[in-house]
Parts: structure tokens; sequence; C-alpha cells
């Protein structure tokens, strides 16, 4: 461990211990735009060991958001990259990489060892993989996700992410959807930030909170995140709709590439807030499925009502399903 010194900003901070994060390891699964940053921080603070797994190698158009990873590093694994920049940081930092895709079977074997879980994927599939894995292991993670100039985090402790995002239909990835260069670094250095608190400062670390940050919008936001007993699926597919024959439809889209085949309203999702619900069930679709979930979840928890819904895979997802073109 470095000297006292080195920590000593963050030393005063109430309950903190740099002893307990000096004894601590973090698993950080994907090293790009979110596990870059999460894992630069995480060592910059003290964390004792890190775990890096990502099976990618660096490529051009990882540049604009990974700036630890620079031209020389095209074609070369990304942990092993990552890990050596982080050794000149700290010479006392011990770390292990794993080339490789971070599987059930992978988590539930190396991520035991860990002290906490780094969300850096960029796909559905693996962040799935990720809270089941976390789930059957019982260890904290920390969820965080960008898209276009929107980003969220949360560190979910006894929770699982399918609870309050559903388990279908994930959006698209950076490289499809677009992403604002610095965001990631912004989110993943969040990412790091909650790990850290809840490692050395336990007794303040913000629990199953969800952080909102919208650049568009000039927005931030937090909501709870809490267990509760089943209720009614938050998304439903397009056939599932049809038992809502009396639903109010909103539409979120700005700009709409198409129009919808039944009847909806058109709110601004960033005014969620003060939308006046109508009485029957509500069913909220924007293009892809995301905002909508989000926007689902947050009336749901505002209002206490189980009937407002999200319309799985957006508008995408009814063109498909009606042979029309998006």
């Amino acid at each position: 461990m470095a000297t006292n010194l080195r920590y000593e900003p963050q030393q005063h901070l109430p309950g903190w211990s740099q002893e307990k994060l000096g004894a601590s390891t973090a698993l950080v699964v994907g090293v790009g735009g979110l596990g870059q940053p999460a894992a630069l921080y995480l060592a910059a603070m003290g964390i004792g060991k890190l775990i890096l797994v990502d099976p990618d190698t660096v490529a051009e158009v990882n540049l604009h958001r990974q700036p630890l990873y620079t031209e020389a590093d095209l074609g070369k694994p990304k942990v092993e990259v990552l890990a050596a920049h982080l050794r000149r940081l700290r010479a006392d930092l011990e770390i292990e990489t794993h080339a490789v895709w971070a599987d059930r079977v992978f988590l539930e074997t190396y991520g035991k060892a860990a002290s906490v879980w780094i969300d850096g994927t960029d796909n559905l599939a693996s962040r799935l993989a990720l809270d089941e894995a976390a789930a059957v292991c019982q260890k904290p993670w920390v969820y965080g996700a960008v898209y276009q100039g929107e980003g969220q985090a949360a560190l979910l402790v006894g929770v699982q992410y399918r609870e309050f995002f559903g388990a279908e239909e994930g959006g698209p990835s950076c490289s499809v959807g677009g992403v604002l260069g610095a965001l990631p670094g912004a989110v993943g250095a969040l990412q790091a930030a909650l790990a850290a608190q809840y490692l050395a400062q336990p007794a303040l670390a913000p629990v199953n909170i969800l952080f909102r940050l919208d650049l568009l919008r000039g927005l931030m936001q937090s909501f709870a995140l809490e267990a509760a007993e089943p209720v009614a699926p938050l998304e439903l597919s397009w056939e599932a709709t049809q038992a809502f024959p009396t639903a109010q439809w909103i539409d979120l889209r700005e700009n709409p590439l198409s129009p919808l085949p039944i009847p909806a309203q058109r709110l601004p999702w960033y005014s969620w807030a003060q939308w006046k619900l109508p009485s029957q069930p509500v069913i909220i679709v924007c293009e892809q499925g995301e905002r909508s979930r989000q926007i689902a979840y947050a009336l749901r928890r505002q209002t206490g009502r189980t009937d407002i819904f999200s319309l799985r895979g957006g508008v995408q997802q009814i063109s498909l399903k009606l042979g029309q073109n998006p």
C-alpha cells in the first residue's frame, strides 16, 4: 500500500476506512468506456486488488471514449494495456487479468474472491449473466450504462437488475446507438465512487439508488430501488397489449420516424413527474423500449400503481410484428 499521505484527503471523510478499501478486491467486467475509468479511479483511491475481465482488443473506434488506450495499442488485449497503465500508476496494486468472456461459470468461479463487482458491459446478455451470478454468489455489484447523452449507475445490494429493468430487448451498444465521448468517463467514475463507498464507508453508501444523468436535457435524477413482492410485469409484448383495450398509450418520441398503429398521446419524457395520468391502464412507448421502461418504472414508484407498462422493444418491435418499415 502506498503511503498514507497519498490517500490523506479521502481519509478525512466521515466513517472512511482506507484499510478496508486496501484489503478489498474489485472484479471489473468489461474494461471499455465504463470499466476503464472505474478501474482507474478504484486504483487511484487505493483498492487492494483488481480483477480485469474483457475478451476484446483495442480498436480505433474505442479511442474517443476510452482515452487510456492509444493508437500504439491497437490490436492489443485491453486488459493487458489497462493493467500496464495501472501498474505505472500504483506499483503496489495487485492486478489479475482475464481476456475472456465473463459468463456465469466464470463469474461464479472467479467472482467469489471479489468484494464487489463492476458492470462495464455493453450488452444486455452479459449484464443479465452478471446479475444472475451476483445473486447466486450474494455479491454486491455496481450497474452502469450509457446511451447517446444519457447515463445511469446504481450500487445493487440484495436486489436484482431484472426486478426493475426487465430481461428483454436490450438497447443498442455505443458503437451502434452512439454516445458522447466523455459520458462513459463520468458514469464509470461514479461507479468507482459507489464501489469505494460501499467498501470503505459502508454506513453512508447509497445502496439501491439509481442515479441518472441526461446531458442533452440538463437533468440529474435519482430513484430508490426497493425489493418488492412480485407485481404485474413492467414490460408488455405487442401481443400482450391486446389484453388492455382501454389503455391510454403515451408516445415519448420527439421526432417519430413512423406513426403508431393505435391512437397515442405525445408527451415529453422529461416531464414525466408532472404527467396527469388517466384512471385506465397506461402503456408507454419509445423507439426501442429503453426510455419507456425507465419512465414506466419511475411512474410506478411515484404512484404506487401496477397498471403502468412499457412496450417491450418499442416501435421497432411493432414494425417487425406488423411488417412495417420503421
